[in-house]
């Protein structure tokens, strides 16, 4: 029975890509890379950067501190992150399951102290018990070590009664590392292939079907 509810940020309850994507562009131009398809930005939007900087947007291992600090002067300083929305259906679905009793935590790759800012100024926060994000530093970065730091601060929660709910395959594959399910989504930035490649235990195109889908499990 699903008691413990962790929820990605980006992409699963937050449409965050327009202010992460000004970010990206901003700290590119700053250093001289030319800015990819939109395609490709998206992708950044999720997973954390030690992985999407080198991988998709290919900034060297010498311009990566400084472009990472241009983008967060953006997006935490200049307040670029409130370029964001709530999804449609989000907010209706995490007031059924906190009125149904189930317990509610963000498990997110974004850094923590931002995470907080942007749930705070959206109106969502209230929903959680608790959110738990990448620390600044990157000692805890990836979905795998969040995952650790929500039962470190939930020691009461058992893995059989907790999933995960995310639209990428970094979350499944922080779940499957940490031996709890994923439930993926499609209404955020990864792909339907991606999550049941990476072993999601169920894909859904709606916040209404993952009522129906809690309740039933």
């Amino acid at each position: 029975m699903i008691k413990n509810i962790l929820f990605d940020l980006d992409g699963t309850l937050v449409d965050s890509a327009p202010g992460i994507i000004n970010g990206l562009k901003i700290a590119l131009e700053k250093f001289g890379y030319d800015i990819p398809d939109y395609g490709t930005l998206r992708k950044c939007v999720g997973p954390p950067f030690t992985y999407s900087f080198p991988n998709y947007l290919h900034i060297k291992d010498e311009d990566f501190d400084g472009a990472v600090a241009a983008y967060r002067y953006y997006y935490d300083i200049e307040n670029g992150l409130f370029n964001a929305d709530v999804f449609e259906g989000v907010e209706g679905l995490l007031q059924a399951l906190v009125k149904r009793g189930y317990n509610l935590i963000v498990c997110t790759s974004k850094p923590e102290p931002t995470a907080r800012k942007l749930l705070d100024g959206l109106g969502i926060s209230n929903y959680f018990t608790d959110i738990c994000g990448a620390t600044m530093d990157a000692k805890i970065d990836t979905k795998a070590e969040v995952i650790d730091l929500c039962f470190e601060r939930a020691p009461w929660m058992i893995k059989d009664e907790t999933i995960l709910i995310g639209d990428t395959k970094f979350d499944c594959d922080g779940a499957n590392e940490k031996e709890i399910d994923c439930l993926g989504i499609t209404w955020g930035f990864g792909d339907k292939e991606d999550l049941v490649e990476h072993g999601a235990i169920q894909v859904l195109d709606e916040p209404s079907e993952v009522l129906d889908y809690i309740e039933a499990n």
